[in-house]
């Protein structure tokens, strides 16, 4: 009788190791999937030049973006507010209609925010305010971050975010280049 009890007792012992040993091995699969880098998000890179408008905003560029080729973007920022940035007036900004199109004619649309600041025409910075007099507003730097809200094409629905950088020059023209760095996960991407 002992015998018995004692064997079903080992079985129970046995089957609750087995399920233990496998619950923690399923969870450290678990983490280790966790951990993983997700192969459907890949780099997103772009560099760009173009021309904005100082009044309304408005602004195009051309320039090159990964998975897309030679790339137009267009779209609209605007001042959303104030920052003291080390004693300086600085702006914050914002574009929620940026629109990459590809050379195939695919899209990708973002928002964008940022902090511009300005710099006199010897590089040091002003207070955000008048432009190209002795002391004013000659250039400007936006440091910010964009997040992919979709596009169409092969980008629709696509995701993604990283940092962007543009420098802008206000007095002989309006000009500007970006760079754009992050990342982006689209349908073709997951098919890798």
């Amino acid at each position: 009788m002992t015998k018995t009890i004692f064997g079903k007792k080992l079985l129970m012992i046995a089957t609750i190791t087995v399920l233990v040993t496998g619950l923690t091995l399923a969870a450290t699969l678990d983490d280790a999937e966790a951990k993983k880098p997700n192969p459907k998000v890949k780099p997103f890179k772009c560099s760009s030049s173009g021309t904005f408008d100082g009044i309304t905003g408005d602004f195009s560029q051309t320039g090159n973006c990964s998975h897309m080729g030679e790339t137009t973007t267009s779209g609209t920022f605007g001042v959303t507010g104030f920052e003291d940035v080390g004693g300086i007036t600085c702006v914050t900004i914002g574009s929620a209609d940026t629109e990459l199109t590809g050379d195939n004619g695919d899209t990708v649309e973002m928002s964008i925010t940022g902090i511009q600041c300005f710099f006199d025409e010897n590089g040091n910075p002003v207070n955000a305010g008048g432009f190209c007099g002795t002391g004013e507003a000659h250039t400007s730097t936006v440091v910010g971050t964009y997040d992919i809200t979709g596009g169409d094409g092969k980008f629709t629905n696509a995701d993604g975010s990283g940092t962007i950088l543009s420098n802008a020059s206000h007095c002989s023209s309006d000009t500007f280049d970006s760079t754009i760095s992050g990342t982006i996960e689209y349908a073709a991407s997951n098919k890798s």
